[in-house]
This record gives structure tokens, C-alpha cells and sequence, in this order.
């Protein structure tokens, strides 16, 4: 076979480069992602050197093998965004040893080879108008990546209070030190001395995704459907911020772990959703970027961000919206497993038989012989988020907010260390452990200073007490929407204590299709007055 010119196969790849690097940034900007045109401009310059330096290689390899190069660089554009389309959007929570899996990536493998061969002549004869046409399709996708992500335009705020909610995930409730833990949390000890504390919350779920869901609508596993990690939301319209939006609200969030991403529906209702992980802002989302994290990255290190990170786009979120009202959220995900403190040195005993420690740790944690250091290094990642928190506070104080911000800090649920033979893990039982999480909410004129309420509530309680709090509950579309929490403004306030039952659900088997759910309830504290709660069998039932 004659050896193609590689002059022109270089500008066919540096011109398809330029299209399908603009294009895809076009099509994944919106609004949502809170990217200034500075933002913008970085990840275009990024995502066509990576598409321009990918197909250059493309290029040269069928350059160097005389093997069908003009189709090659075709197939090779198909192959890693069909793949990574495939794998990220269609068979995301499946492992990579299910046919499904392996199966549909061969396939599309096998098009992009069959394109290559297919497509060579036709892209050789016609490589003028095929660059012409990646050019143009370039200049589409620059023009579209600025257009969709135009910033946000608030309304003002007119005298409303704004909302902040901090979700701390596995936060037990035990280990910080307004509810009696000798672990220094000096900004919840603030909160809490500002604001109403609730002492018995129990969340209605020991697992992220259900539990945040509960949170946020009111509605616990057994009323929403969803009891696990990976399940698509479906239209919410009794997600909280949606009723806020619609009052005209600007609503944020930022979220630090994998289970709260936007693919899963999260994002409805949001005019921004940050669940960006990287440093460098829309990185991650670029095909060939995720192509290489898939193969070079340890796997926790795709599936959460550290707090500082997530507290500094939110804060820039608050800068700009400070004459707006808003609602935001905020999520942390630090004092989740496995605990990594920024300053707390990572020197665990490893002498004997290690732990059993959950299987999404990584190798180096895996060998830790010491619950005593672990349970530490759990502490410490509680005090990283309460400084965390801590900033966030000082943002509101900045922007002369604090009082006019009704400051909401929960968690979506807690932690074994070591109770009842389980390490350092949630999801799969229903104790106590696992369950106790704090509730604290700080709203000068609507919450009563140090004010402890001592009767049992649940997290599923947050959404109506906001709503209440913020004259919402009857509006337009609200009051056609059942939820099992209620609202606990009165209680803040300094009202009677009414106390219930909780009930808490988890999935009994993980990673299938239809798994079955256990539920428990949990006695109220005026039931029990010795505040230990009780927890019969488990009812047990299907999705």
C-alpha cells in the first residue's frame, strides 16, 4: 500500500482536533456548571489540544502502518466518545466483568474498526471538505460552549431569608462536641449555641443517596422508592429547592461525592450544580480525560472531592449572589471512608492481621492493624469539616448575611467503628451506629438560641421545617406533595416537644437490580425515657 501524505493526514487530525474538541465542551456547558467565560475559555484551550495531540498520534500510527490512516482517525474519534458514552451513561453501576459491560465496549470497538475501513477512501478523497467542515463545526462549538454557559441573573433579595444547608456525610452526631464528643468542633459548638439542637435525629437511611433524598423532600425511602446508591430520581417535584426556585429563589449546590452526582437527577431544579471533582473546573468530564482517570486513577479518588475544594466554589457562588435571595447546599464528604485528614499524618500500625475494611479502601488502608488509629482518624476528618463549615460561616459573615440566612447543619447519616463486628463502614445494618446524626439549625428570629430539643425527630424532617420557616408550605404545587417529615419550627422556636417513632430503611443485598429493603422503627425518646431507643425486627420488604 502507498504511504499516505503526512502532511495532510497532520492537518486532517489537527483540524478534526479543533472540531470534535470545541463541539464536546459545547455540548456539556450549561449553566448549571457555574463556569465564567475565563472557565470556558481554559477547558476549550484544554479539550482541543487533548483531541488535536489524540488524533495526531491516531495519525501517525496509520502513517507508520500504512493501515486505512484517513478512516483510522474517524474510527478513532467514534471509539473513545461512543465508549465513554457508553460506559459513563448506559452501564455506569455495573461492573466491567458483566457481559453487558465488556460486551457493548467490544462492539463499539468493533464499529470504529469497521468505520476506519469503510470511511478511508472517502475521508482521502474528500480530506479538504472534511477539515473545512471540522472547522466550522469547532467555531459552532466555541460559539455554543459561551452561549450555554451564561451566568445565572438572581432576583433580589426584598427583605426574604436566604437558606444554607450543610450535609456533612457520616457525621455521627456522638463525635462532635455539641452533643457531648471530647472532639474539638469549635464552629458546630457555635452553631449550636446560636441555634436550635435537636438531640435524637435519626436519619431515615444509612446510605447517601436515599437518605439526602429524605432530606430534601421529606419523603424517606419507604414513600420516595429509593433505598440505594445509583438510582435515577425521576421527576422530583418535592425536592425543597424546587418550591424555592419557583419563589424565585437563585438556588446552588455543591456536592463532594459520587452518589449526588447530577446524572442521577439531581440537579433538577438547581441553576447551578457543582459536582465537578477535579481542581480544574469541566476537566473530568472530557471523554479522553475520563478514558485516561478509568485507567490510571484509583477509584475513590473519581468518586469524591475534598472539602476545600467544594467550600471554595461555594463561596464564589455566594459572592456573586449576595444581593440575591438564595437557597444553597452545600455537601461534605470528607468524614466518609476512607479518612485521609489533610495534616493528620497517615502513620497506622501495620503490624498482624490487618482489618477487614470495606472494599472500596485502598491498599495502603487496607493493611491498618489499629482501630484505636482509625477511630482517630475518623476525629480528625470531623475537625477538617467543622473548619470547613467554619469558612462557610465566615462567607456569610463576610457579606453581611449570617442573620439574614437561616444556616441548616445535618449529616446523612453515621459510621460503625467497630459496633457490632462492623468496621468502619454504613449501609448494610440499621444501628444506632449508624443512624444518630445531629440537626442543628441557626435562624436568628425564627430558631431559639442554645435552645436543645429533646425529643426524637429524623432528617426527613428538614425539607417542611424550611418550608414552614420561609412561608412556603402552601405554595403553588406544595400542598399536593405527601411527605412523611414534618415541620419542627415550632419545636425551634421553643414550642412543645412532640415526639414519634422513625422509621429507617437500607437495602438487605447490594449491586442488584431489584433488591429487597429492610426497615426498622425506632421507639421515640418519651417512650423510652433512658433515650436508647429500641429496635425490634427487622420487616423486611421488596422494592
Amino acid at each position: 500500500m502507498r504511504r499516505p501524505s503526512l502532511s495532510s493526514l497532520i492537518v486532517l487530525a489537527v483540524t478534526l482536533g479543533v472540531g470534535s474538541g470545541a463541539l464536546e465542551v459545547g455540548l456539556r456547558a450549561s449553566p448549571q456548571h457555574g463556569m465564567g467565560p475565563g472557565a470556558i475559555a481554559a477547558l476549550l484551550v484544554v479539550s482541543i489540544g487533548l483531541a488535536t495531540a489524540y488524533l495526531v498520534v491516531a495519525a501517525l500510527i496509520g502513517w507508520a502502518t500504512r493501515q486505512r490512516p484517513y478512516g483510522m482517525l474517524i474510527g478513532a474519534l467514534v471509539l473513545v466518545h461512543g465508549a465513554l458514552w457508553y460506559r459513563f451513561d448506559l452501564v455506569l453501576n455495573r461492573f466491567a466483568t458483566d457481559p453487558r459491560v465488556w460486551g457493548g465496549m467490544l462492539g463499539i470497538l468493533l464499529v470504529a474498526a469497521g468505520l476506519a475501513v469503510v470511511l478511508d477512501a472517502v475521508v482521502e478523497r474528500g480530506r479538504v471538505v472534511v477539515a473545512l467542515l471540522a472547522l466550522i463545526v469547532g467555531a459552532f462549538g466555541t460559539s455554543l460552549a459561551v452561549t450555554r454557559s451564561a451566568a445565572v441573573v438572581g432576583q433580589p433579595r426584598n427583605n426574604r431569608k436566604n437558606v444554607l444547608i450543610i450535609t456533612v456525610d457520616t457525621l455521627r452526631a456522638d463525635h462532635i462536641a455539641p452533643y457531648g464528643a471530647d472532639n474539638a468542633t469549635p464552629n458546630f459548638s457555635a452553631l449550636a449555641k446560636q441555634g436550635a439542637l435537636f438531640e435524637t435525629v435519626v436519619a431515615s437511611a444509612p446510605v447517601t443517596e436515599p437518605s439526602h433524598l429524605a432530606i430534601m423532600t421529606g419523603q424517606p425511602p419507604y414513600q420516595s422508592g429509593v433505598a440505594a446508591n445509583g438510582t435515577r430520581l425521576g421527576d422530583r417535584p418535592a425536592l425543597v429547592w424546587r418550591a424555592f426556585h419557583d419563589a424565585g429563589y437563585t438556588t446552588g449546590a455543591f456536592v463532594s461525592g459520587f452518589p449526588l452526582h447530577s446524572r442521577f437527577g439531581w440537579s433538577q431544579g438547581m441553576d447551578v450544580y457543582d459536582d465537578d471533582f477535579g481542581s480544574f473546573q469541566g476537566l473530568h468530564s472530557l471523554s479522553l480525560v475520563k478514558a485516561w482517570d478509568q485507567i490510571f486513577l484509583p477509584a475513590h479518588t473519581l468518586r469524591e472531592r475534598r472539602g476545600d475544594l467544594t467550600v471554595k466554589r461555594a463561596l464564589a457562588f455566594l459572592g456573586q449572589h449576595d444581593d440575591d435571595a438564595f437557597f444553597m447546599w452545600v455537601h461534605l464528604f470528607d468524614p466518609h471512608g476512607p479518612y485521609e485528614a489533610p495534616g493528620y499524618p497517615f502513620d497506622p500500625p501495620t503490624d498482624g492481621a490487618p482489618l477487614d475494611l470495606p472494599r472500596y479502601w485502598p491498599a495502603a488502608d487496607r493493611a491498618i492493624t489499629s482501630t484505636d488509629w482509625l477511630k482517630g482518624a475518623y476525629d480528625a476528618e470531623i475537625r477538617y469539616s467543622d473548619g470547613l463549615v467554619g469558612q462557610l460561616i465566615d462567607g456569610l459573615r463576610f457579606h453581611n448575611l449570617l442573620d439574614d440566612t437561616v444556616v441548616v447543619l445535618t449529616a446523612d447519616h453515621g459510621e460503625s467503628l467497630t459496633e457490632h463486628d462492623y468496621l468502619f463502614d454504613h449501609g448494610d445494618h440499621l444501628y444506632d451506629a449508624s443512624l444518630m446524626v445531629p440537626l442543628i439549625v441557626r435562624a436568628p428570629g425564627l430558631a431559639r438560641p442554645g435552645y436543645r430539643v429533646p425529643c426524637q425527630v429524623s432528617n426527613e424532617d428538614v425539607a417542611p421545617t424550611l418550608l414552614a420557616m420561609l412561608g412556603l408550605t402552601h405554595a403553588p404545587g406544595q400542598d399536593a406533595i405527601l411527605r412523611a417529615g414534618r415541620d419542627l419550627s415550632g419545636m425551634a422556636a421553643g414550642g412543645a416537644c412532640d415526639d414519634r417513632a422513625i422509621v429507617s430503611s437500607t437495602v438487605s443485598v447490594r449491586f442488584v437490580d431489584q433488591p429487597p429493603v429492610d426497615h426498622i422503627p425506632r421507639a421515640g425518646s418519651q417512650a423510652d425515657p433512658q433515650g436508647q431507643g429500641r429496635q425490634p425486627d427487622l420487616l423486611r420488604s421488596g422494592r
